[in-house]
């Protein structure tokens, strides 16, 4: 559990981890592996307004039961990378991706 000051710093913390990944990673020229940087950058997105919204995101993992919440479209671009990375793979799933009958059950 972080206190929002401790997710301010670990915001500024991971987008320089995300960028200093970016910058190591170009030069390798594997363009699969620079796509993580994308994973990457979407996860502090959504991060940062989970953060707006009071929730601790520190907290938002499968180990935990509380999910990060993502905005809809977060989900397919995610799954454009996912794609990019290991091609044929779809994790994430939308709403749109559920039975007709598993979202008239929530």
């Amino acid at each position: 559990m972080m206190t929002p000051q401790e997710r301010e710093v670990a915001l500024e913390q991971m987008q320089n981890a995300v960028n200093a990944f970016y910058k190591a990673a170009v030069p390798i020229g594997n363009h699969p592996f620079i796509e993580f940087t994308g994973l990457m950058q979407e996860y502090v997105v959504a991060c940062r307004d989970a953060h707006k919204k009071g929730i601790d995101f520190s907290e938002c993992n499968t180990h935990a039961g509380i999910a990060l919440p993502l905005h809809p479209t977060m989900s397919t671009y995610i799954n454009e990378k996912l794609e990019c990375i290991f091609s044929g793979s779809k994790v994430l799933e939308t709403i749109e991706d559920r039975e007709p009958t598993a979202t008239a059950n929530r």
